[in-house]
């Protein structure tokens, strides 16, 4: 399954004009991450979450989501969890697809969609392409967003960077909404490399015989070199020189287990590296 799709909404339509609906209590974990971006020993090792309920109505949430083992690699929703934001997927697909945020939508709430204006999600299955939590990312260095073509469960989030979400309601691929937050990150350099991993597949997991494909993209990169891979036999062919600023390559492991791929990006602000995880069955 390679298609990404979180989804979150809550409004009411009154008089043909749609308005937030009453926002549940915050689910906040206060234990863990924290308000605004990632400062001091987190700027280049945590990433900053935020959260932009755009038409639900509702708070921005601007939140550091430190990394609990720096150095390591962590998916979108491995973020949004340490950041103490409640996250809930669909029962069809888990946290493959994001449903709530926030506990918003709620079930209870309407979400007046093109041709169906009483909606309301039951996340049960993939939520609708009318109304949904858009997901984006950025890496820290400047002021723009870019939608993930990645899911949250399989993207390997870059250290220092943003991650965002939006929810989406009655847009297109063109016109979903990017969090309204800028996401710069003053402790990145303009030179500073980034460079981000996955596995193209819903769970990261697949069964010995078939194959998948891994997925990078960098910035301010030079080059970019498939590093390693751990355990070192049975993962497939991953080495060697990669293409600039990314791409993608084909992986057939010859062995049940799982592999971890190291990717290293090199640049005049350093160097970087990112991993990605699969588990052959």
């Amino acid at each position: 399954m390679r298609r990404i799709r979180t989804i979150l909404a809550g409004a009411v339509l009154t008089a043909g004009l749609v308005t937030a609906a009453a926002s549940p209590a915050s689910a906040i974990d206060p234990t863990k991450g924290y308000d605004g971006i990632c400062t001091g020993a987190d700027a280049l090792t945590g990433v900053t979450v935020v959260v932009d309920f755009q038409e639900l109505g509702g708070t921005t949430i601007t939140r550091c989501s430190p990394n609990p083992s720096p150095g390591a690699a962590r998916t979108g929703i491995a973020a949004i969890q340490d950041a103490g934001i409640a996250v809930a997927g669909t029962a069809q697909w888990g946290l493959g697809f994001v449903c709530r945020l926030e506990n918003r939508p709620s079930a209870t709430e309407v979400i007046p969609i093109t041709g169906n204006p009483t909606y309301k999600e039951g996340c049960i299955r993939t939520p609708p392409a009318s109304a949904y939590w858009s997901y984006w990312n950025a890496d820290g260095s400047g002021n723009t967003w870019t939608y993930s073509s990645y899911g949250a469960l399989n993207r390997t989030v870059v250290p220092g960077g943003f991650e965002g979400w939006s929810f989406s309601l009655n847009k297109t691929a063109s016109t979903n909404p990017v969090p309204r937050v800028t996401p710069r990150n003053p402790a990145v350099g303009a030179s500073t490399p980034t460079v981000s991993l996955s596995v193209d597949d819903l769970d990261r997991k697949i069964t010995l015989g078939q194959s998948t494909t891994l997925t990078w993209t960098s910035t301010n990169s030079t080059t970019l070199t498939a590093q390693s891979v751990s355990p070192a036999t049975g993962g497939g062919s991953w080495s060697g020189s990669l293409a600039v600023p990314g791409g993608t390559k084909t992986i057939t492991p010859t062995a049940k287990g799982t592999y971890t791929y190291t990717i290293q990006a090199t640049g005049a602000g350093g160097s970087t590296s990112s991993t990605a995880t699969l588990t052959v069955q």
